[in-house]
């Protein structure tokens, strides 16, 4: 799955992204051009996906994450 960025204009002009597919801060970078549109979001929530990495641990020679 690629990366999506969903846009939402609400009826009273109010502006509401946010991104799917995407971990860590890249994210941000993905929403960049509708801050420089439309200025600087009031409230900003990050997601548990904000906190994560694309990054792999190897532990005892398997990913770990992974069971077997």
């Amino acid at each position: 799955m690629g990366t999506k960025v969903e846009i939402t204009f609400g009826p009273d002009g109010s502006i509401q992204t946010e991104v799917f597919g995407e971990k860590g801060p890249g994210c941000q970078a993905k929403t960049k051009f509708l801050d420089d549109l439309f200025g600087e979001p009031a409230t900003t929530r990050l997601k548990d996906s904000f906190y994560e990495t694309d990054k792999t641990t190897i532990t005892d020679g398997l990913p770990s994450g992974y069971c077997g």
